[in-house]
């Protein structure tokens, strides 16, 4: 039986765990990223994979590899990251980090949407052509051309949620500039969003007192699927933005399908109908009946691309 191991940074969240080439996840733990301190988090990460390790009876090297998934822009071939705007992380030798604690040189570091792209098409027998989106604390993108995925020249590509959407009210993004699909579509733009919402409704603030939910984008989703106007125009104005911003790819590159992963994803059917009609109206008409469906590897997208990073990297 051949074993891969996982790890996937993000920016709330990291999960990590142990998979077989059959596409089981044996064993997995998930905790909070640390942004404060890279370090320190990646001491965590090197500790948690380590019990997972044992409660399995396995070694590092009983691996084909660890492929390990990095919220931000990522250089695979030396498995350095780049930047990564919402934690603050810059220029760190992720590959080299890891390598030294495990003592190995099989460690894969990918940009974690590619990482959930190689998954849907390893894993999730997804079509040949196709670009995978995720929604999630952030917004990001990456493109899979005949079976294989665009780099782009620095890396780069496919970071769609740094295109613009919105000009003349645009969010700051953390990436620093303003009006981006990630300021605007995103998680943390749905609890912003939701948040003016309950400012500036006393009936809606009363609402989650009584109900005693947080301010965030879950609690919209709930009170959205439960029907509430303010709740669901939220997600269609997030919609719109998303909309918007994988029509410019759509005209581009004319994929196949476009898969939506990531935690917003739960929700899609909130904001499919403001995404499909903004990605109607700004595409061509033969990119407009392009497919937009959610991934087949629904929460453990981004755990099983990291798994599929080290197979296919290891043949």
């Amino acid at each position: 039986m051949k074993y891969s191991g996982a790890i996937d940074i993000g920016g709330t969240k990291t999960m990590l765990g142990i998979v077989s080439a059959d596409a089981n996840i044996l064993v997995k733990r998930h905790f909070a990223t640390h942004t404060a301190d890279y370090n320190t988090h990646f001491r965590d990460c090197y500790t948690r994979f380590n019990e997972c390790l044992s409660e399995l009876s396995l070694t590092v090297n009983d691996l084909e590899g660890i492929g390990v998934n990095m919220n931000g822009m990522v250089d695979a071939s030396t498995g350095v990251l780049l930047q990564a705007p919402f934690s603050g992380w810059y220029d760190i030798d992720v590959k080299g980090y890891f390598g030294r604690m495990f003592g190995t040189d099989r460690i894969f570091v990918e940009n974690d949407v590619n990482s959930c792209a190689v998954g849907e098409l390893v894993v999730g027998n997804a079509c040949d052509n196709f670009l995978w989106v995720t929604v999630s604390t952030g917004i990001g993108g990456a493109l899979i051309i005949d079976r294989k995925v665009v780099q782009g020249f620095n890396s780069c590509a496919g970071e769609i949620g740094h295109v613009k959407v919105e000009y003349e009210h645009p969010a700051q993004c953390c990436c620093g500039q303003w009006g981006c699909a990630e300021a605007h579509g995103s998680g943390t733009a749905i609890t912003r969003m939701f948040s003016e919402k309950v400012r500036e409704n006393q009936e809606l603030s009363e609402l989650l007192v009584s109900k005693n939910l947080p301010v965030d984008a879950k609690t919209c989703s709930i009170l959205a699927k439960e029907g509430n106007v303010l709740a669901i125009e939220v997600f269609h104005t997030a919609g719109k933005y998303i909309g918007r911003a994988v029509s410019y790819a759509a005209n581009l590159l004319n994929p196949q399908k476009i898969y939506i992963g990531g935690g917003v994803s739960d929700s899609l059917e909130l904001l499919l109908p403001s995404l499909r009609e903004e990605f109607v109206r700004a595409t061509i008409k033969q990119c407009a009946d392009i497919e937009i469906v959610k991934t087949a590897l629904a929460y453990d997208a981004a755990l099983m691309g990291a798994a599929a990073l080290a197979l296919t990297q290891k043949q």
